[in-house]
């Protein structure tokens, strides 16, 4: 068994003050894993649009410092998706915060509406992977909101033998219904836990004003909403149990099939 907190938070402001109670939180709480969501650490992306890279970069860099010790001050593995500036490139990445050392995996396919366009912003990735690591005896992979509509990326899921899906999202335009529907089938199809982590704010495109509205949940192997959060900033607790993954996998032996199909 093995604990993740999942923080359902606006952005971060400079201070560490409340990052730091949610942790102090999760740790009370058993967490092992703490996740946030896309644009926490950073503004969100109609933002950072319009800021100097070297705003993007101080945003970045402070709470990649603040995270790395809290990590250790709380023994914590913690998944945060940050922006990473080198030069004139600025790249999407998630980074993975333990007690020991930090990494960092980039986004592999980033949206490109024309309201919302990440791939014309940020640099493109040079090479395709998914962050993985064990905790507890379960293997976590990381996955990006927009990422888990594309069937390459489950592959890579059942490739690296992951139990428990961690995904940041930023969801908004009334898509709940939607989201809730696909992460219950990947979950379903893959025998997999899913905890997907949302933010909150509001943001505009164009003049249409639109709000990020929570509902992080956390969808067991059997496709099914265990629990999830309401609008509301807050913190869920996920119980990830390694016996009721077997046991989806004894059941419905989807995952046996898939990692069959990959040789």
């Amino acid at each position: 068994m093995s604990k993740v907190a999942a923080l359902q938070l606006h952005t971060l402001a400079m201070s560490d003050s409340r990052i730091d109670h949610y942790l102090n939180l999760a740790a009370k709480g058993g967490a092992s894993v703490v996740v946030l969501g896309e644009y926490v650490i950073n503004s969100f992306f109609n933002e950072i649009i319009k800021m100097p890279k070297s705003m993007i970069k101080q945003q970045s860099e402070q709470k990649r410092t603040s995270l790395s010790m809290m990590a250790s001050k709380y023994n914590l593995t913690i998944i945060a998706p940050l922006l990473q500036v080198k030069g004139k490139e600025c790249r999407k990445v998630v980074a993975k915060f333990s007690p020991q050392s930090t990494k960092y995996e980039e986004q592999n396919i980033l949206i490109d509406y024309s309201h919302w366009n990440e791939a014309k912003f940020y640099s493109k990735k040079d090479s395709f992977g998914v962050m993985s690591f064990s905790v507890d005896k379960i293997k976590f992979g990381v996955v990006f909101g927009f990422e888990a509509h594309f069937d390459r990326i489950w592959a890579e899921i059942v490739a690296k033998k992951v139990d428990c899906v961690l995904l940041p999202s930023a969801c908004t335009l009334n898509s709940n219904e939607r989201w809730n529907e696909l992460l219950k089938m990947r979950a379903l199809t893959n025998n997999i836990y899913i905890v997907r982590v949302n933010r909150l704010g509001k943001t505009k495109f164009g003049e249409v004003e639109s709000e990020f509205y929570g509902q992080t949940m956390l969808i067991n192997p059997h496709g099914e909403i265990e629990t999830s959060l309401d609008s509301n900033e807050g913190i869920l607790m996920c119980d990830i149990d390694k016996k009721l993954i077997l046991q989806a996998r004894s059941i419905w032996k989807f995952r046996q099939k898939a990692e069959a199909l990959l040789g």
